[in-house]
């Protein structure tokens, strides 16, 4: 731990602040980045290092996270599972707009890619000798092989904190969409209506967890185990590694986003290894926007280092709402 000080400080008075955690003796942080994706991996004396959490901005591709850890360095993220290659670690997509499919890939038959097109077309990347990191991105909604024929825009503002003292860190979401025609924002219908299905409503930010976790319980302020379509101002998934530890994801939905509080969308199916949740604000019924009116979103995600009850998430989604849920001024 000594020599790992040592390194450190040394670093930090000859100048290479941008990629070590000056503050903290146990652990520090360096950044890894390439044209495609930015990583923060973690230090820490007696241990392997390994990535925290890594942004991947691929323009052929959707944005996404993945490998999202724990801070103690267990895997929460699946990328592409045989079951559905369309999961990407944690990613926010559309299901449909105006009735063409952004979510599973449909389109180009030889290509990943879906009948709607996700086009990242600007990206800005900053970060923080601590570990934070912000990015900023103009995305454009379009059929996969009409690229000029744009539907919607957005401007996405992603936040990825410095970890904390004991390694809790969150990224924090604000997307403004801003329709260039009247939009519908739909999903596959759920079992309630007359042409729904048992696994309809989902739509949104997504989380696919790795499939060496198990035993996900799904949790919220008003009940030990959630119910698909019902709203919660946030939703935690604790799951259990292989050694029996428990690890913990929370997302909170912003107050002042559409319909909140959010229906949630929930998956466990343990002969899959299925696990997966979301807040689905599109659950129950489409949406529709007018054209050149914006529409934001805001959600903050959580990686506790010991897992959080109920009661002190509720009290970071309530008590402390501005400083501790949201971060983004208005």
């Amino acid at each position: 731990m000594k020599k790992i000080f040592a390194i450190s400080l040394i670093l930090c008075l000859a100048g290479f602040t941008h990629s070590v955690n000056c503050q903290n003796s146990v652990a520090s942080y360096k950044w890894k980045k390439d044209s495609v994706s930015i990583a923060l991996i973690k230090i820490s004396a007696g241990h392997p290092e390994f990535i925290l959490w890594k942004m991947n901005y691929n323009p052929d591709f959707k944005p996404f996270f993945h490998p999202v850890s724990s801070p103690d360095g267990t895997l929460l993220t699946a990328e592409a599972p045989d079951d559905h290659l369309w999961h990407l670690g944690q990613w926010f997509c559309w299901k449909y707009i105006n009735k063409l499919n952004y979510w599973e890939y449909e389109g180009d038959p030889k290509k990943a890619v879906s009948e709607g097109r996700t086009e990242i077309k600007t990206r800005d990347i900053k970060t923080k000798r601590q570990g934070e990191a912000r990015v900023v991105m103009k995305i454009a909604y379009h059929a996969w092989d009409k690229p000029k024929e744009i539907v919607m825009v957005e401007k996405r503002t992603i936040k990825m904190s410095a970890p904390e003292k004991d390694g809790s860190y969150y990224f924090e979401y604000d997307m403004i969409f801003v329709p260039l025609v009247d939009v519908v924002l739909d999903r596959t219908p759920v079992q309630t209506n007359a042409s729904g299905v048992t696994w309809g409503g989902y739509a949104g930010l997504s989380m696919r967890f790795d499939q060496k976790l198990s035993d996900p319980k799904y949790f919220s302020d008003k009940r030990d185990s959630v119910i698909n379509g019902e709203g919660n101002p946030y939703v935690a998934a604790n799951l259990k590694t292989p050694e029996g530890k428990t690890v913990q994801m929370v997302i909170i939905d912003h107050p002042d986003n559409p319909r909140y509080p959010s229906a949630w969308y929930t998956i466990n199916r343990p002969n899959d290894r299925f696990w997966f949740f979301s807040p689905a604000l599109l659950y129950h019924s489409s949406m529709e926007i007018k054209a050149g009116k914006p529409m934001r979103l805001r959600y903050r995600v959580m990686m506790p280092a010991v897992p959080l009850t109920s009661e002190q998430i509720g009290q970071m989604a309530e008590g402390k709402r501005q400083k501790l849920v949201t971060g983004i001024k208005k």
